[in-house]
């Protein structure tokens, strides 16, 4: 069900602007409130910041080369640069990742589409943004497949694709605490819950398909996509719990606090004394 009132276009300038934010949902936010809903709640309203990481910064310096966008990135971020103007050793480093990934054929092939292309919509009647890295074309793609026919599993017959592009510390599996096991990084890092929104505001069953290279001292690369079966999955994950977030954003109700976080170390107030043996610690 659509919102009476009347949403704010988004743009590339104001993609990440505090109303648009609070004015639609995206995949990052809704894991930040998967992770805790106090503190994404408190993110969104200016209360709390949890910082950029540099792996985050250098994630964004990649992106920005791909989508023409570096001038723009290197102004807004400063911080990249040491004090006598050259590039800190991080981004060099990401210089050997863009040039590894730009080396391989197949990689510029699927980077190749529609660049940083913004799409709204609806998911369970909440407004949801996304910004398409590159946007593959059906051309394009048979034009892949041909080259390369070990891609037409995934993108055989289809009338285009969405690719987005991730720049990781590696391609290994990932610890999970929740199910005491490692786990493919895909769904560590909930990229499986990204391309699920993807697919469904993008509103054409497109491939969804990550361009993954590595931030190693030899960089490895990675074309892999996310069986459409996995995707509609994470999208009854999504529709479970989207309209309780917009709820949350909108003061319907309250935010659960996870107690674990950084927000909720740092806003945590003692109530009583207990037993140190009748308290657990743990994470």
């Amino acid at each position: 069900m659509s919102p009476n009132r009347p949403l704010p276009e988004v743009t590339s300038q104001n993609y990440y602007d505090s109303d648009i934010q609070m004015a639609y949902m995206g995949s990052t936010q809704f894991k930040a409130f998967q992770k805790c809903e106090a503190a994404a709640l408190a993110e969104l309203k200016g209360e709390y910041s949890s910082g950029t990481s540099t792996a985050l910064l250098v994630g964004g310096y990649i992106d920005a080369h791909f989508a023409g966008e570096m001038d723009e990135y290197r102004t807004k971020h400063p911080e990249i640069f040491k004090r006598d103007g050259t590039l800190k050793a991080e981004y060099i480093g990401a210089q050997r990742v863009i040039a590894r990934m730009e080396q391989d054929k197949l990689y510029s092939m699927l980077m190749s589409g529609r660049k940083q292309v913004i799409r709204t919509g609806y998911i369970a009647g909440v407004p949801f943004k996304i910004r398409i890295d590159s946007l593959l074309d059906a051309q394009t793609c048979n034009e892949i497949v041909k080259e390369f026919p070990e891609t037409a599993g995934a993108m055989g017959m289809c009338d285009g694709a969405i690719v987005d592009q991730k720049a990781m510390r590696d391609l290994c599996n990932v610890w999970s605490d929740e199910e005491h096991r490692k786990i493919p990084f895909v769904e560590a890092w909930g990229y499986d819950l990204q391309g699920a929104i993807y697919q469904e505001i993008e509103g054409n069953m497109l491939p969804f398909i990550l361009a993954v290279g590595t931030k190693e001292d030899s960089p490895d690369l990675a074309a892999l996509y996310i069986p459409d079966a996995d995707l509609a999955a994470k999208l009854a994950e999504v529709e479970d719990n989207a309209p309780r977030y917009q709820a949350i954003k909108e003061g319907e109700i309250p935010p659960i606090r996870c107690e674990r976080c950084a927000y909720c170390r740092a806003t945590k107030r003692l109530t009583g004394i207990y037993d140190y043996k009748e308290v657990s610690f743990d994470a």
